[in-house]
């Protein structure tokens, strides 16, 4: 088991909760559910939450019943912060630094708050270290 304290990005939340049949999505949900399971150290954000909620509704067309229970299980899984005026000045600064989209500075910030160590995400640059505390990483390239 490691110890450091990871944040996980909504995308990957996704994947563990939207059945399919395509081999590359169920290894993907395979090595999601290993990590969950040896990983006691799990931060998210309402943002993060919030995404979730809105791509199941939206393009997979879960009810609002079954996303509030993925919701659930998000919050019993991870330790849920909220998202505060301090994260959104810090994101306005590691946006313009490193050239992050809005949305995305606010999940680097939420990690970085957070003092997270790895911030799992498919959609960020593999690799990229953030304010030398906070390394970006794909969890399907490991």
């Amino acid at each position: 088991m490691n110890a450091e304290k990871q944040f996980w990005d909504s995308n990957l939340w996704v994947y563990l909760f939207v059945p399919s049949d395509d081999p590359t999505d169920v290894s993907k949900q395979n090595k999601l559910l290993s990590r969950l399971e040896n990983e006691p150290d799990m931060t998210v954000s309402v943002q993060v939450l919030n995404e979730v909620a809105n791509v199941l509704m939206k393009k997979y067309k879960f009810d609002e019943t079954r996303t509030e229970e993925i919701l659930d299980s998000i919050d019993q899984s991870a330790a849920v912060i909220p998202m505060t005026k301090t994260l959104s000045s810090e994101a306005l600064l590691l946006k313009k630094q490193y050239k992050f989209s809005w949305y995305d500075a606010l999940i680097v910030a939420a990690a970085v708050f957070t003092e997270c160590s790895v911030l799992f995400s498919e959609d960020m640059q593999h690799g990229l270290i953030i304010e030398r505390k906070l390394t970006i990483q794909n969890p399907f390239l490991l």
